[in-house]
Formats: C-alpha cells, sequence, structure tokens
C-alpha cells in the first residue's frame, strides 16, 4: 500500500510539472513575424504553425530560428491555390531565453496560429 501512494505521489506530480500546450494567433500584417522566448528560465517549442489567408492564395512560407544574432531555416513551404496551411516541425526546436520564431510568408493579408509547448 505504502509503494501504491508513492507511485500515485510520483505521477501527481509529474503531471503538474508537465506543460500544457498553448496557442496565440497573430496577425499577417508584414512578411515576417516574430515571437521571442523572453522568460528567463522557460524553454517552449513550436508544436504546430497554421496560416489562414483570406483568400484561395499563392505564397512561399519560411519558418526560421534566430538564435545569438544567427538565423536557421528549420521549415519552409510553397503554397499553391490553398487558403489554410499547417506545418508540423519534424523534430524538437527548443526555443531558450532570447531565441526567436521567425516566420516569413510572401502574402499578408490573413492570420497565423502557433501552439507551442512547453520543456
Amino acid at each position: 500500500m505504502k509503494n501504491l501512494f508513492a507511485i500515485l505521489g510520483m505521477l501527481v506530480v509529474a503531471g503538474a510539472v508537465y506543460a500544457a500546450p498553448w496557442a496565440q494567433t497573430y496577425p499577417l500584417n508584414d512578411a515576417s513575424i516574430a515571437v521571442t522566448n523572453q522568460q528567463i528560465n522557460s524553454v517552449w517549442m513550436p508544436e504546430v504553425v497554421l496560416w489562414k489567408f483570406a483568400a484561395v492564395t499563392n505564397a512561399a512560407l519560411t519558418v526560421s530560428r534566430v538564435s545569438q544574432g544567427n538565423t536557421y531555416l528549420i521549415g519552409s513551404l510553397s503554397v499553391t491555390n490553398a487558403s489554410t496551411v499547417v506545418w508540423i516541425p519534424e523534430a524538437d526546436f527548443p526555443f531558450e531565453y532570447g531565441d526567436a520564431l521567425q516566420l516569413g510568408s510572401t502574402v499578408t493579408n490573413g492570420q497565423v496560429q502557433i501552439i507551442r509547448k512547453g520543456n
């Protein structure tokens, strides 16, 4: 019985530590949107990036990581005759304090939603 309570206690603590994903939506008014991790003791990773355009469009989209002044392309998409686009990273890309997720788009008539998870 003592072991059962110990296991249950560990599960409760593990559940409290897990950070649920959160989403933020930004207007796509410019060719580039950057979201910077501004929390010193925090690391997050993008889970999904969703673009929604006001009309069917053709666009070139990029997903980059900006870290210590360097830009690293981590994804790119070419869109033809679409109004919504989804990008799911193929790996975990942790964003530490000061790192920025930069999204580029050749079309600026819509919005973009970033779903992130904490580490």
